[in-house]
């Protein structure tokens, strides 16, 4: 049985034998119609697009898929004001009697506008947002019949988009005959007013209600314009009684957004809310873990991240992941122009610094005791709680020992304070801490080192 393959594999061919404008111009929106006598029909939304390929690489893609498929490929125009297509031969037009396309249920298909590289593998599954996961994987797995429509919110940059993608992705792999979209509900409100611009609302509404599983981005907006709520309500109506399903993201819960009708509010609340919240301190660094792993093919010459730099990075972006992924970009990119001639290098935290400061703020920042605990249990390899705890294990007591040295020497907070800081213990407590650290310092030159390159961290 003839798929989609043979269009996503000749375009495939054809990136890598065009340049990178001309393929994104010209290939990359080419749409999959379907097959029939041989011949693969392909669509494009643009007739001048149509004609453009026709003078100049349709003879070049037919050499290709008529010796890699045995198909001749034929041009359909999608444009809403052309009524034939303008590169197919009359008998193209008329293969299913009189219809331009040659399928007896005359839907086309239409890009998913998927990014293929967001997947629940590539995730990063937390407490933050396990739940968010867990819903949006049932989804992937049932659609329709686990929690529709599923609603997820969020603040900007936390994964919500990341997980709509990968619910379309995973139900395009596993259900190849479902038709999945996404779209964000500003593309959607500018389509529809161009469809009505033209008078083709119907043709609209038959777009959005023929899909099997509709995603959509930023709901939040779908109040600034009137009429496409009206439509947008219609075809959630239709989709969710043909039970299709729908998953809409927001950076709002329903009852947050500003004049929100009643009725959409309602029909909302009918499958699933679930939010993803911010991610701590350990949840920022094991994302952070994970992009760079997943960016390990761009780093060149070996060089290395010690743990303070990525330290560095989580503690200072906190609330966008997003914006901690373009730091990590960007840092990337200043070290390969550094290193550039030397290998197996090591990202200073200075270097670190310095790279970033278009990003993020380096200036002077309060040390607290917060802020020294958070580190020390990370360099550590430990968590605040065990730090804070009363469990006298070497392993948690010497870094605690060291964090209230730390403590005493970069702020100005008294002993009983800083015993109450770390898990209520006494004056006494705390000071026998700074003397034993103080004492293994004068004796210990690499303990001494240790205590430095954590004082250097806070040096701003």
């Amino acid at each position: 049985m003839i798929t989609m393959n043979e269009l996503e594999l000749t375009k495939n061919y054809l990136s890598k034998i065009l340049d990178k404008p001309t393929y994104d111009k010209w290939i990359h929106p080419l749409d999959y119609i379907g097959t029939k006598n041989s011949i693969l029909f392909v669509g494009t939304q643009d007739n001048k697009k149509s004609t453009w390929i026709k003078n100049n690489l349709l003879d070049k893609i037919n050499q290709h898929t008529r010796k890699e498929f045995n198909l001749t490929l034929k041009l359909v125009s999608l444009s809403d004001d052309d009524e034939h297509d303008s590169s197919s031969d009359n008998n193209s037009n008329s293969l299913n009697g009189n219809s331009l396309y040659p399928f007896e249920d005359k839907k086309l298909s239409f890009n998913t506008n998927l990014q293929e590289k967001y997947t629940f593998e590539n995730f990063v599954q937390l407490d933050q947002n396990r739940m968010a996961y867990s819903f949006a994987f049932s989804v992937a797995d049932f659609p329709g019949k686990s929690y529709n429509p599923l609603y997820i919110y969020s603040d900007v940059g936390l994964g919500k988009t990341h997980l709509l993608y990968a619910i379309g992705n995973r139900i395009v792999q596993t259900n190849k005959n479902l038709r999945v979209i996404y779209c964000t509900t500003s593309e959607l409100m500018h389509e529809y007013v161009e469809y009505n611009r033209l008078n083709k609302r119907p043709q609209f509404i038959n777009k959005y209600t023929s899909v099997d599983v509709l995603l959509i981005d930023d709901i939040q907006y779908i109040t600034k314009w009137g009429g496409t709520s009206e439509q947008f309500y219609y075809i959630f109506n239709k989709l969710i009684q043909s039970e299709k399903q729908i998953v809409i993201c927001s950076d709002k819960h329903p009852d947050n957004i500003p004049d929100l009708e009643h009725r959409i509010k309602t029909r909302f609340e009918w499958g699933g809310i679930v939010d993803i919240i911010h991610y701590d301190l350990e949840g920022r660094l094991s994302i952070l873990k994970n992009k760079l792993s997943e960016r390990k093919h761009m780093i060149q010459n070996d060089f290395t991240f010690p743990d303070d730099v990525l330290y560095f990075m989580a503690s200072t972006i906190k609330d966008n992941v997003r914006k901690l992924e373009g730091a990590l970009n960007r840092l990337i990119g200043f070290a390969n122009l550094k290193f550039a001639d030397t290998k197996g290098e090591k990202i200073t935290l200075e270097f670190a610094k310095e790279s970033l400061k278009p990003i993020i703020s380096v200036g002077k920042k309060e040390i607290t005791i917060e802020r020294i605990r958070e580190y020390v249990a990370q360099k550590y390899n430990i968590k605040v709680e065990e730090l804070i705890s009363k469990s006298n294990k070497r392993e948690i007591a010497v870094p605690r020992q060291i964090a209230m040295f730390i403590s005493k020497k970069l702020t100005k907070t008294p002993l009983n304070e800083i015993g109450n800081e770390f898990g209520g213990k006494h004056h006494s407590t705390v000071l026998h801490s700074i003397n034993k650290v103080e004492n293994q310092i004068k004796d210990d030159p690499e303990f001494l080192k240790e205590i430095d390159t954590i004082l250097k961290f806070f040096e701003e």
